[in-house]
């Protein structure tokens, strides 16, 4: 009876410990800096928790999750669109793959970052705006390329900083308490 109880909390504790995160994700998503051509945001940070505490599998549920919330409580006056859902699963996946039961150091915040950068920002979100942007099929890679290159500069520079951000706030949770929270 004992293991069904301490198994039982577990569960609740975890759920509510992700439950946090993906509010937390909610919010920080809608913070940023900058302008439209270097804006940086902070919803990253509270995706990389979610991959670093519960690994890629509940990260990209919690992603999914979030990203349909925010959507709901936070309409895009463009609308929804299921890519950026799913690039926002993909994203947690990532993080969850790079980060779950490692040790941070900075090599390994530069290599999600990347990792991010080219497969999330560069290519699916850069492809759901060049399918969202025309409805002839047969536009959609000339659109593409144009905005892969148009993008390009941005994602370049947000590189670095991302890749400090991270690793300043999950270096301090990896040396810290909260270490121990799951």
């Amino acid at each position: 009876m004992k293991n069904v109880a301490k198994t039982n909390s577990f569960h609740v504790r975890e759920l509510t410990w992700l439950a946090v995160l993906i509010a937390l994700q909610i919010i920080l998503n809608k913070l940023t800096l900058g302008n439209n051509v270097v804006k940086v945001g902070f919803g990253s940070i509270a995706t990389a928790l979610i991959g670093y505490y519960f690994g890629p599998f509940k990260a990209f549920i919690a992603a999914v999750l979030s990203d349909i919330i925010a959507n709901t409580i936070f309409p895009d006056p463009m609308g929804f669109f299921w890519g950026f859902t799913l690039s926002a699963g993909i994203a947690g996946m990532i993080y969850g793959l790079i980060l779950y039961q490692k040790k941070i150091t900075f090599w390994r915040m530069l290599l999600v970052v990347v990792l991010i950068v080219v497969i999330i920002n560069m290519f699916f979100t850069t492809l759901w705006i060049s399918m969202m942007g025309s409805s002839d099929l047969s536009k959609i890679p000339d659109l593409f390329i144009k905005m892969f290159f148009i993008r390009l500069p941005k994602e370049l520079i947000t590189i670095p900083i991302q890749t400090i951000l991270l690793w300043l706030v999950l270096g301090w949770v990896d040396r810290s308490k909260f270490n121990r929270i799951k």
